[in-house]
């Protein structure tokens, strides 16, 4: 077996699944906007004051997404175990925009914004890397 045939099949694997991350956060991204612009635009209705915990719903998963993002998909040394957990993030991060745009009330438009940033922190450059091999020793992050 040819150790550089492996090699570039690795690497060739590896751009394949960097390239499906990218087309997946384009897609939740896109769609996301594009929820917003058909069916987040309209008169907001005001809200009493202890039905704003109601409102403010879309900052648990988005509170999450944060966590999945630095806190746990660094901890991945492949592209490929990390991609659930890397679509869960993102679905998360999209769930605020969604639940800003139907449930947000007079925060609509605060949770869409932040669901789009919350998406954002996703963007797949982290993605690289996952590619190379992690150090060993009581710190395996550094």
């Amino acid at each position: 077996m040819n150790p550089l045939r492996t090699q570039s099949s690795a690497a060739d694997t590896n751009k394949q699944m960097l390239l499906i991350w990218w087309i997946v956060w384009v897609a939740i991204l896109g769609g996301l906007i594009v929820i917003y612009l058909f069916l987040g635009r309209g008169p907001v209705k005001p809200v009493a004051e202890k039905d704003v915990l109601k409102h403010l719903v879309g900052l648990v998963p988005l509170f999450v997404s944060i966590v999945i993002r630095w806190l746990v998909l660094p901890r991945f040394d492949s592209l490929q175990r990390a991609f659930p957990i890397y679509v869960v993030g993102l679905a998360l991060a999209e769930a605020c925009g969604i639940l800003g745009i139907f449930l947000g009330g007079p925060f609509r438009d605060d949770l869409f914004v932040l669901g789009v940033l919350g998406v954002t922190q996703f963007v797949p450059i982290f993605a690289r890397q996952l590619t190379k091999p992690k150090g060993q020793g009581f710190i395996p992050n550094n």
